[in-house]
């Protein structure tokens, strides 16, 4: 792996484990074992390296997010994206990495705002249309204005102004999100679905 790869990578561990702010480039540099004069030969600062880090989350996001098997409906994949999203404390970290982004690097999390929602919305708005073709999601929805709901619902989770402000865990806020969404937007055939996979899933536990 090229070093720029390896600082993004151990960098991006670093962030999601300790904050944002509590990292710094010398601790970067100690865990790579490199010097600070190899690191500012691919970044010029901190703020160019989590605009990097960034850049590349966003294109991960992207190709998981257009990555589906045929036999999958619309609550398959928010199934999937859920567990994905819950598992091995990931929403936790993720949370945290990003109420830090808000709170210390405002101008940068602006910037990743604006580039990821327009990915954000028409990856989903693709899966509410295939969602009413399938018979799971009604076909009455407001598809957009969903869209967008969620998105600003996700945005507030992320930078902590939900969980701030109740005792709800961020897991649970997740579950109550999926709840919501299917109550809303599913067919009968579609809640019946997601319960069977719900079931389905505490039985595996």
């Amino acid at each position: 792996m090229e070093t720029r790869k390896r600082i993004i990578k151990v960098a991006s561990e670093l962030f999601l484990k300790y904050g944002l702010r509590s990292v710094i480039i010398d601790d970067i540099c100690n865990e790579l074992r490199i010097s600070k004069k190899t690191f500012y030969v691919h970044f010029k600062q901190k703020e160019e390296l989590i605009e990097s880090l960034l850049t590349e989350m966003r294109h991960k996001k992207s190709t998981v997010g257009n990555s589906f098997s045929p036999d999958e409906n619309a609550i398959d994949i928010m199934w999937r994206h859920l567990n994905a999203f819950k598992s091995n404390d990931l929403a936790e970290k993720h949370i945290n990495f990003f109420y830090d982004l808000q709170k210390y690097y405002p101008t940068i999390a602006q910037n990743h705002a604006q580039e990821i929602e327009q990915q954000y919305l028409t990856r989903v708005c693709a899966s509410l249309k295939a969602g009413v073709e399938q018979g799971v999601l009604r076909s009455d929805l407001n598809i957009t204005g969903l869209a967008v709901l969620m998105k600003n619902i996700g945005f507030a989770v992320t930078v902590r102004e939900l969980h701030d402000t109740t005792d709800m865990s961020v897991l649970q806020i997740i579950d109550f999100m999926a709840d919501t969404f299917i109550r809303v937007a599913a067919t009968e055939e579609g809640q019946n679905y997601f319960a069977s996979k719900r079931k389905n899933a505490h039985e595996k536990q």
